[in-house]
């Protein structure tokens, strides 16, 4: 993402959310996007948005691979798998709002602490299995798995 796309992302994003939702800060960016905490004024929830930024959005190839990520993983329910909401777009920005899963990541976990205990390697392990156990049940294969 370009340093000028970085800077004008949050503000075509809420010109894009209108009233909807309220941006509250940057949770974390990767290649294909940068996600955002945010608050549903409807629902009154906090949720996740995930946006793509205009200079991604404009590459028919890259916009249409965000929207079937957001179109898949709508198709999935299950608990430890976070809940798609709402896709949209507007200002060139194309955006998926999903559920917001608060804590930290397990790879900032083990940084943080260290070596985890055997119980909680086999109990996360186990919902990881569950739930991509649940997407190949409807032929999703999730390509992207770290900790």
């Amino acid at each position: 993402m370009t340093d000028a796309g970085q800077s004008q992302l949050p503000t075509l994003l809420k010109d894009a959310l209108g009233d909807s939702y309220t941006i509250e800060g940057e949770i974390g960016r990767g290649g294909m996007g940068v996600v955002f905490r945010a608050r549903d004024e409807r629902l009154q929830r906090r949720v996740a948005i995930k946006a793509l930024p205009p200079e991604l959005a404009f590459q028919r190839e890259i916009r249409q691979r965000f929207t079937r990520e957001a179109q898949t993983a709508a198709r999935l329910s299950h608990p430890h798998i976070v809940p798609i909401h709402d896709v949209g777009e507007g200002n060139g920005v194309v955006y998926f709002v999903m559920g917001l899963i608060e804590g930290e990541s397990l790879a900032a976990r083990i940084r943080r602490r260290g070596r985890m205990p055997a119980e909680e390697v086999r109990r996360i392990m186990k919902e990881t299995a569950d739930a991509l156990s649940a997407a190949h049940a409807v032929s999703v294969v999730h390509r992207d798995i770290k900790p």
